[in-house]
Parts: C-alpha cells; structure tokens; sequence
C-alpha cells in the first residue's frame, strides 16, 4: 500500500511539473504575441490602393428597372443597379416568410438559366460561346436576390397580404425572366458586334 501511494505521488509530481513547464510555455507565447500587437499599433496604417478592373458595360434599360450584364465598376458612381425611371424601390415589404420565398424564385429562375440562354440563342441566331454562358449566369446569378426585393418593395400596398403571396410571387418570376431575356440579347447583340466577337471568330 505504502508503495503504491509512492508511487502515485511521484506520478502525481511529473504531472504537476510538465503542467507547470506547459504553462510557462503559453505564457511565453502570450508575451511574444503582445508584443507583436504593440508593435503593429506602432506602426502607420495601411492604405490599399484603388483596385481597378474592366469589363464591357451593357445596361439595359427597361420600365421595370436595369439588369447589369458586364457592368464596369468604374461606371458605378451615382447609379443604383436596381432603380426604376430613376425612383428607387418603394417601401420594403417585410413579412415573415420573405427570405424563404426569395431564396425559392432564386432557385427557380437559377434552374432556367440554361432554358432562358438556349432561347435567346433561338431567337437571335446568335449562337453563345460556353465561356460567355458562365459568364453570363455568373453575372445573372449575383443579381438576383437585389433584384427579388426590389421587385417585392414595388408590391401594391393593397396586395400586401398572405393571401397574395402565391400571386406575387408568379408575377416576379414573369417580370425577372423578361429581364433576363431582354438582358441577353442586348449583351449577345453588343458581343457579337465588338471586336473578336462571335463574327470576326466565324462563329
């Protein structure tokens, strides 16, 4: 018995030391990461530079708003992507179930993309490069969710009503597939004219 609590006092003594030894450590550690930081607030700060980068600006303009495809950064002073003859969207219609139904007519019309391209390309004879695809859905995709509520925010105030939701969602659907058809063809039409394009490609 005596051997057996001599040896547990000698375990129980190793233990204590590395535990003492591991804490010094973090400690150490701790002085050398508070002395970084003191020299960091020392230091000026940082200024980035201005980070620029272009893309050929389609805007198309429509009485329900302006849908973007390859909009150039640069040209963003002063215009609101989503505004309508120059008027913001309304009042924002908030209502419990929002967020739900935005994230459902994205995934609705995200599904239809390929659909939609396929018939811009039918409609134009312009065949579409799969780069340009991407790029296009990319460019689609990034918008939508701005697009839903600003669509939302133009909701009747007469029609804000649970009973509507189903309605209101059809219409928005409607209103953003015609955008995006009106969207591509003016950026297929614009592409198809510029430099490398679809006609001097052969394509």
């Amino acid at each position: 018995m005596q051997h057996e609590f001599y040896s547990y006092t000698i375990q129980m003594q190793r233990y204590l030391a590395a535990q003492e030894k591991r804490i010094a450590q973090l400690e150490n550690h701790l002085q050398i990461l508070r002395d970084e930081i003191e020299e960091l607030k020392k230091k000026p700060p940082v200024n980035v530079g201005r980070i620029e980068y272009k893309f050929d600006q389609l805007k198309v303009e429509s009485l329900e708003g302006t849908l973007n495809i390859g909009l150039n950064p640069n040209d963003l002073a002063g215009l609101d992507e989503f505004a309508v003859n120059g008027v913001s969207a309304g009042m924002p219609y908030l209502f419990p179930e929002r967020d739900a139904m935005i994230q459902q007519i994205t995934q609705t019309l995200s599904s239809q993309m390929d659909e939609i391209i396929a018939e811009t390309e039918k409609k134009t004879a312009i065949p579409i490069d799969p780069s340009y695809r991407e790029f296009i859905k990319s460019d689609v995709f990034r918008q939508l969710p701005q697009r839903i509520e600003m669509y939302l925010n133009k909701t009747p105030l007469a029609e804000r009503t649970t009973g509507h939701h189903d309605n209101m969602k059809e219409k928005i659907i409607q209103n953003i597939l015609n955008d995006i058809h009106l969207a591509i063809e003016n950026f297929t039409a614009y592409s198809n004219k510029q430099p490398g394009g679809y006609e001097e490609n052969g394509v």
